[in-house]
Formats: structure tokens, sequence, C-alpha cells
């Protein structure tokens, strides 16, 4: 019996971890390609907002954003938008000592306070509201082969 209660109580203090985001680290970074996604449709809480949310994530289907991580911090922001030529920004990023993903401005992307942490094989956005990183289930980034 004490086996068994001791076993439920190990699954239940660790099944938050099995969860939870992992930290990125800066050498994973160096030299890959991830393409920003947008699904809109995780934020409609009603009929009329799906409806909204999908007549705009056709749109934003047609918005191709994609960040080259380049070493000593310096990146490259890809963004073509509607069949027009690649337009090429510049910025910056850096990985946080609590291994969050953090983007400088450019003119077609504002971070604010957004952060990204690893999610398997994405990079999911989360957003510190009242001190605490919520996730944005809408935005996250994924690999593209380099």
């Amino acid at each position: 019996m004490k086996t068994a209660i001791l076993s439920l109580f190990l699954v239940i203090l660790l099944a938050p971890s099995a969860t939870a985001q992992k930290r990125v680290h800066a050498k994973d970074m160096e030299g890959t390609t991830w393409q920003m996604v947008f699904d809109l449709k995780k934020e409609a809480d009603n009929a009329i907002e799906r409806i909204a949310l999908s007549a705009v994530g056709g749109f934003m289907d047609e918005i191709d954003i994609r960040f080259d991580f380049r070493k000593d911090g310096a990146l490259r922001v890809r963004v073509e938008a509607f069949d027009e030529e690649d337009d090429d920004e510049f910025s910056t990023w850096d990985v946080n000592d609590a291994g969050q993903l953090t983007l400088g401005e450019s003119d077609s992307f504002s971070s604010d306070d957004t952060v990204f942490m690893r999610d398997g094989d994405r990079l999911a956005a989360f957003e510190q509201k009242r001190g605490k990183l919520v996730r944005k289930d809408s935005i996250y980034l994924v690999r593209v082969n380099n």
C-alpha cells in the first residue's frame, strides 16, 4: 500500500514537469531558420469569432515570416507577403538566463514581452501577464530545413 501511495505521489509531483516547456540553448539556434506560424483559430471563443478569425487566417496564410538566427546574436528577418519580393530586415536575438529566446524588433516584427520556449519541435510563444508567463497558442515557430 505504501508503495502505491508513493508511486501515485511521484506521478502527481512529476507530471507537470513532463508537460513543461524546455529551455532554449543559444548554440542550438545559431545557423538555423524558423518560420512564424499564426494559428488564429485557437483564439476564438464563439462561432462569430471563429468566422472572423478564419477570414483573417486566410489573409495571414499569404504572409511568410522567417527568422535566420546567426552567430553573435544577429537575426535576419525575411518577410514575403502576397507573392511580393522578399523584404530582408535585420535585428537581434538572445537567450536569457531562464532559457527563453527573445527577439529584437524590426520594421515588420515587434516582440513586446514575448519570449519563446521549446515545446517539442516547436518554439512556443509566451507573454508576461501579471508576473506569470502565459502561453500564446496562436503563435509559434517551426524549424525550416536549411
